[in-house]
C-alpha cells in the first residue's frame, strides 16, 4: 500500500483543496446546519413542552444535538435514532394531553427569547468545538488505525454466488 493520493499520470494530489474543504465545512457550513437544527428542535419543544422553562428547553436541545453528534461518530444508526427520538416523544405528549397548546402561553414564550441570545451563541460555538474535536480525533483515529469496514447486511453464507 503507498502512502498519499496520485492522479493517474503518477503525479501527487495537492492535499491543499482536501484542507479548504474541510476547514470551510467546519467553520462556515457546520455552524449553519447546526443552527437550523438548533431552531428546529428548540421549534419543537418550545411549542409542544409547555412545562419547561425557556432556558431549559434550548439547553435540552443544544445537548441533544451535540449528544448526536457525539454519536454520529460512535454509531450512525445510533445518532439516526437518538434524532428520530424527540419529535416521536412530544408528538405523543401532544396527542395525549388535550388542553396542551395556549397560544397566550406561546406568545409570551416568544417574547422571552432575546433574553437568551448569549446563550444560544454560546451553544454554536460549543457545538463547533465539538465537532471540530471529533473530527480531529476521527481523523487521528483513521490514520493510525485505519478505517473500519461496514458489514453488509446479508453475509457471504448467506448468499451464496
Amino acid at each position: 500500500m503507498t502512502g498519499g493520493k496520485f492522479k493517474a499520470s503518477g503525479e501527487k494530489i495537492s492535499a491543499i483543496p482536501r484542507i479548504a474543504a474541510y476547514i470551510t465545512t467546519n467553520i462556515f457550513v457546520f455552524p449553519i446546519v447546526v443552527s437550523l437544527w438548533f431552531v428546529g428542535y428548540s421549534s419543537f419543544m418550545f411549542f409542544l413542552a409547555q412545562d419547561m422553562t425557556v432556558d431549559t428547553v434550548f439547553l435540552v436541545s443544544s445537548s441533544l444535538i451535540i449528544a448526536i453528534r457525539i454519536a454520529a461518530y460512535y454509531n450512525e444508526d445510533l445518532s439516526k435514532d437518538l434524532a428520530k427520538l424527540l419529535p416521536f416523544a412530544l408528538l405523543g405528549i401532544f396527542l395525549l394531553s388535550p388542553t396542551f397548546f395556549s397560544l397566550d402561553e406561546v406568545m409570551q414564550r416568544l417574547s422571552e427569547i432575546p433574553n437568551f441570545v448569549i446563550q444560544i451563541a454560546a451553544f454554536i460555538v460549543v457545538a463547533i468545538a465539538v465537532e471540530i474535536s471529533l473530527s480531529i480525533l476521527y481523523l487521528i483515529k483513521i490514520r493510525f488505525l485505519g478505517r473500519k469496514e461496514k458489514k453488509s447486511k446479508i453475509s457471504d453464507s448467506e448468499h451464496p454466488v
